[in-house]
């Protein structure tokens, strides 16, 4: 894991040098040569923040969660403009107008603020995406599921984020919680220390709260003490399994496609309303295939940032939305929280809720 971070910070320290030649060709505060030192000091703070969660203050920590994410949200958009940039050079040279790249590089500095800033507030102010889902099965009346997926405590998220999702999901009046994996951002030790999965204990439901592994939960083995801490807090898991909700709601919740048994068998229960749970997008046909009603998952963010949803739509038979194959309605999280950059421009962060109802 370490290697991927150094590499990120390889990586970071390049681009950062590079979009600060860029914008010091028409930002005049950027022309001392000491103004490259914030740019190579703030993926430093990303990395360190994303490595070290316990050597500094949380407070300080914190910071330096937000201060290199934002960064990284600047310097991705950043380096996607240069190619503009790039072309406002040439024509600039080309045709001898030596004020082209100077006012290109400011146009993109402002936009790219901007930009970025936008997309914090979004990712700071999820939605309620509701749906509802009319079956012919013996139902004893309407049935509210709330689904919410990679929440992602850690640096840049804890306890008051917590206690704002309890809130939330208590307001919507729900039967039956579903939590659709990467509770924790990796660091379980971190978020222990802190408390902030304790916010849990204050999620009501008539059914309970269920969960399934995502790929953060487990990459670094620390899953089973996760799941034990969680089941305390009143969490109940479902892992390559059917769990029998009340007498007519059947859920099968699947381990990570990453880290679990991939093979791993499944089934319907015959007569009951059957839910499938898994958090990377891996088995909507096959569920649908086999029968089931409902499933859930989340895992791509919907891409988090323009215009990556280019590539997670190429990945999955659905990235993000909800769509109906053979009779189920699946449903693709876009997410409530995010990793390491805080930052979204593309669909808003969202708490998901399913109304099942009888049909008419």
């Amino acid at each position: 894991m370490k290697s991927f971070f150094v590499t990120l910070l390889l990586v970071g320290l390049g681009g950062s040098t590079a979009i600060w030649a860029m914008y010091r060709a028409g930002l005049s505060f950027l022309r001392s040569w000491w103004t490259l030192v914030p740019f190579w000091v703030l993926p430093l703070c990303f990395v360190f923040s994303n490595v070290y969660l316990n050597a500094v203050p949380r407070p300080l920590l914190r910071f330096l969660a937000w201060a290199g994410g934002l960064w990284m949200g600047f310097l991705y958009y950043s380096v996607l403009g240069m190619a503009l940039f790039l072309v406002a050079f040439l024509v600039g040279k080309l045709g001898h107008w030596p004020f082209l790249a100077p006012r290109a590089a400011q146009v993109l500095f402002a936009g790219t603020v901007l930009l970025v800033a936008v997309g914090c507030w979004q990712a700071l102010h999820p939605v309620v995406r509701k749906l509802e889902y009319a079956t012919d099965k013996n139902i004893p009346g309407p049935y509210r599921i709330v689904f919410v997926s990679d929440l992602h405590f850690g640096g840049l998220f804890g306890t008051s984020y917590g206690e704002t999702l309890a809130r939330r999901i208590n307001e919507q009046n729900p039967d039956l919680i579903l939590l659709g994996g990467d509770m924790v951002d990796g660091d379980l030790p971190f978020v222990l220390q802190e408390g902030s999965l304790s916010t849990f204990r204050k999620l009501r439901s008539t059914d309970g709260v269920y969960a399934v592994f995502g790929n953060h939960d487990k990459r670094l083995g620390s899953g089973a003490v996760e799941r034990a801490f969680l089941e305390e807090e009143g969490i109940q898991f479902a892992v390559d399994e059917n769990r029998m909700v009340n007498p007519w709601l059947n859920l099968t919740g699947m381990d990570d496609y990453l880290f679990g048994n991939r093979r791993a068998d499944y089934h319907p229960e015959p007569g009951k309303f059957n839910v499938f749970m898994e958090h990377e997008p891996r088995r909507i046909p096959e569920a649908a295939g086999k029968g089931y009603d409902l499933y859930f998952a989340g895992h791509t963010h919907a891409g988090q940032m323009a215009p990556n949803r280019l590539i997670t739509r190429k990945m999955y038979f659905l990235d993000y939305g909800s769509e109906m194959v053979e009779g189920m309605l699946a449903t693709v999280s876009s997410g409530y929280g995010l990793w390491g950059v805080p930052v979204r421009t593309g669909p808003k962060p969202e708490i998901v809720v399913v109304d099942i109802k009888k049909a008419d």
